[in-house]
């Protein structure tokens, strides 16, 4: 006997997959994406633009926190979003740092921060800000603490920027 074909479409089985890539929380993130590689073209180029460079990444910067604030509102959280959250802030990263600091510099910090995304991730998935962090030195366990949002876990991201 043969199976049904798969129904594609709003009822399909993968429209709910793909639905995913259309939530308001991850196209946030696609707009800083596309941000950060719009700074990288122009600090890349001939022309001298340092204040559209550092405004299109300071514009990136601060809407990473609006996609954590949608998924709630909205009721949008999900793994994908989470990962792509993360490796839009590690993109941004990425480029700053390429940017600022020769290599070998310019790359270990983004690398180690890519280096420790997939490990925890590998690790936990979409849990990796508490389950991974559990039995962590104290002061790895004070930056972790409530996903970052201590003092110290502010320091530790804003560092990352500078």
């Amino acid at each position: 006997q043969t199976k049904p074909p798969r129904r594609s479409g709003i009822h399909g089985a993968g429209s709910m997959e793909r639905a995913v890539l259309l939530f308001w929380p991850n196209i946030v993130c696609y707009v800083r994406v596309v941000l950060v590689f719009g700074a990288l073209i122009l600090a890349a180029g001939e022309s001298n633009h340092p204040w559209v460079v550092a405004g299109l990444y300071s514009f990136s910067v601060a809407l990473d926190g609006l996609d954590g604030l949608l998924a709630r509102a909205l009721g949008q959280s999900t793994e994908f979003g989470a990962a792509l959250d993360v490796v839009a802030d590690n993109l941004g990263r990425a480029m700053m740092w390429s940017l600022a600091a020769s290599p070998p510099l310019g790359s270990l910090v983004p690398f180690l921060e890519m280096l420790v995304f997939a490990c925890t991730h590998a690790e936990a998935g979409g849990a990796w800000k508490t389950s991974c962090f559990s039995k962590a030195p104290a002061l790895v366990a004070a930056v972790m603490r409530n996903g970052f949002r201590t003092p110290l876990g502010a320091l530790a991201v804003a560092g990352l920027h500078f």
